[in-house]
């Protein structure tokens, strides 16, 4: 398959300066130097942020709501790993990923949407990236807004997402697989420690043998993900993304069977020009 992809695609205080000093006589109110030593004793007396500045913990599944479109993008599913990673795909399989989100208070940098492979947006392109800049609010908001080149500017707002109605599911045996915007198929069998062996089926006599890593963050529904070809009929490579598990089939591709459901939003590659896409996991 990814041969046939190939070919497509601080705050400072103030320094007291001078060398002169004039004295004077203050006369100090008892109420003055309690407000004084109370304001001593806390972090952000005459502050308006309420100590409510973060960072705050974003670990985990959100959906991604945005006034317009980004691409062809108007809500997505996903998540945010601890490098500050964050991904979502929509019902098509376009994807977006916002700047890098740690926690902090703001973020800002490239919002960019991928349209799933072979499609393209409605400018024509096959990717498109607005400028963004983003708040943290607190461990369940993220809004910000993105002015796009040529495409259309407006808001988003993130919020936390529960795919799954219990624990995470451990990935285990053998799973079969779809990639988003391809005909291939996938059989992958994966051990207790996350590593996989298995193959991608472009078709009838077409096998690219592949192998790769699924590590949980913690007990989060997160994952981060290694996906390579390493041998058959394709161009070695290597794939890394994030993942989380969900109930629901957004793609029907197991007839939409209540299952536990493994997608993987592969972002980066080591060969160039192949476009980010969906994998999609299940037993």
């Amino acid at each position: 398959m990814y041969s046939v992809l190939l070919s497509h695609l601080g705050r400072s205080f103030g320094k007291v300066r001078g060398s002169l000093m004039i004295f004077r006589t203050f006369v100090f109110s008892p109420a003055l130097i309690s407000l004084t030593l109370l304001c001593a004793m806390t972090t952000n007396c005459g502050s308006s942020g309420g100590g409510n500045d973060g960072p705050f913990n974003v670990v985990g599944d959100w959906q991604a709501n945005f006034s317009a479109n980004v691409g062809a993008t108007a809500t997505g599913y996903g998540a945010i790993n601890s490098s500050g990673l964050a991904a979502f795909f929509d019902g098509s399989g376009n994807i977006v990923e916002l700047p890098t989100v740690t926690g902090a208070s703001a973020f800002s940098g490239n919002l960019t949407a991928y349209a799933v492979n072979p499609t393209f947006f409605p400018n024509g392109s096959a990717v498109v990236t607005d400028t963004t800049q983003g708040k943290v609010n607190s461990a369940t908001s993220i809004t910000g807004a993105f002015t796009g080149s040529g495409t259309a500017s407006g808001t988003f707002s993130v919020a936390p997402d529960s795919p799954l109605s219990g624990s995470v599911v451990p990935v285990l045996g053998v799973m079969n697989g779809k990639i988003i915007g391809f005909s291939d198929t996938l059989r992958l069998t994966f051990s207790s420690n996350g590593s996989f062996t298995g193959g991608d089926f472009a078709g009838p006599g077409s096998t690219c043998n592949v192998n790769g890593t699924l590590t949980q963050e913690g007990t989060n529904n997160v994952f981060d993900i290694t996906y390579a070809g390493v041998s058959g009929d394709c161009t070695p490579f290597t794939l890394t993304g994030i993942a989380f598990e969900s109930k629901t089939d957004y793609f029907n591709v197991n007839g939409g069977v209540d299952a536990t459901y493994l997608y993987a939003i592969m972002l980066t590659s080591t060969v160039a020009n192949v476009r980010p896409s969906v994998i999609v996991l299940y037993q």
